[in-house]
């Protein structure tokens, strides 16, 4: 099959004309490495997926940890809580079952007992605390989670991540969509519950941005092409 320039969806290096994903974002290596939080923000279209799904792939490679990309998009729109988080559990555990990640049959297990304000925490704690190496998630759309779903959403993230001196939790963590962490707190403020006045997420070490291609990377993806043509 030739290669064609790709504008849906992830590049695939044997179906794409594209760029080395990783390069694209060099400074996500170090921040894993480092065990921290951060947020990667970029408009539709500018690579997001395709680096993210690159980036899951090397770290498993390494041998150093197990990596996970998890979309959220199923969850999106639903603004009560006690329903988003047993459906961001139930992406969490697709996306296990689908990966080479061992011990991925017992994740979540005991999730219906628990009550949902603290479920995801019990959880992600619950699954570190079986695997021999650190994990990391990549959480695709987040921006796209809403109301009391990204609250609770983000107050248990913080929690698992200030308590990881005293319980296994995520090694590393990275919320990726279209907006920056400084907008979920502006859209999500509603009169009953908000966010507060600093953000439960404040936390992130850095927030990340894929830029728009440069003159000599266009010239790179033009010159595959010509090689191929």
């Amino acid at each position: 099959m030739s290669r064609k320039f790709n504008i849906a969806g992830p590049c695939l290096p044997e179906r794409h004309y594209m760029l080395d994903a990783i390069s694209r974002l060099g400074e996500v290596l170090p921040l894993v490495e480092e065990g921290e939080y951060f947020i990667i923000h970029a408009a539709r279209q500018s690579g997001k997926t395709t680096f993210l799904r690159a980036m899951t792939k090397k770290l498993n490679q390494s041998g150093k940890y197990y990596a996970l990309y998890c979309s959220l998009e199923n969850v999106q729109g639903i603004d009560d809580a006690e329903k988003g988080i047993p459906g961001i559990i139930g992406s969490l555990l697709y996306d296990l079952q689908v990966s080479s990640i061992p011990h991925s049959d017992q994740f979540a297990v005991n999730a219906n007992s628990i009550n949902n304000m603290s479920a995801l925490t019990k959880v992600l704690s619950d699954f570190c605390s079986l695997l021999d190496k650190p994990f990391v998630v990549f959480f695709d759309e987040a921006d796209g989670l809403s109301g009391l779903t990204m609250i609770s959403f983000l107050r248990q993230l913080r929690k698992g991540f200030i308590n990881r001196s005293d319980s296994q939790f995520v090694h590393s963590l990275s919320l990726i969509g279209m907006l920056n962490i400084n907008e979920y707190k502006m859209q999500y403020r509603s009169e009953s519950e908000t966010l507060g006045t600093a953000s439960p997420f404040n936390i992130v070490a850095k927030s990340l941005t894929l830029q728009n291609f440069s003159k000599e990377e266009v010239a790179e993806l033009y010159a595959q092409h010509t090689a191929d043509t």
